[in-house]
């Protein structure tokens, strides 16, 4: 019976919180519009997550690389 009690609640909220309203279906032109609007913004949000991490990694890895080949070029006497 304890067990009982918070399924009855849970139950409660789930169908109130449905309030006996349908959602309408989206046509097929509003579905497209929605998952390009989505597509969109996941896309901006990923290119300034992607600049922000370049640019921060820029300055800790390009410079050891360029030492890196600078001195395996003087080491073959290239100067």
């Amino acid at each position: 019976m304890k067990n009982l009690i918070p399924v009855v609640i849970g139950l409660a909220f789930v169908m109130g919180s449905c309030n006996g309203e349908k959602q309408q279906a989206m046509s097929e032109s509003q579905a497209e519009a929605k998952i390009d609007s989505l597509v969109g913004e996941r896309t901006a949000e990923l290119l300034t997550t992607s600049m922000e991490d370049l640019d921060r990694r820029m300055s800790i890895e390009v410079k050891p690389k360029a030492d890196s080949i600078f001195n395996a070029w003087v080491a073959a006497g290239k100067p």
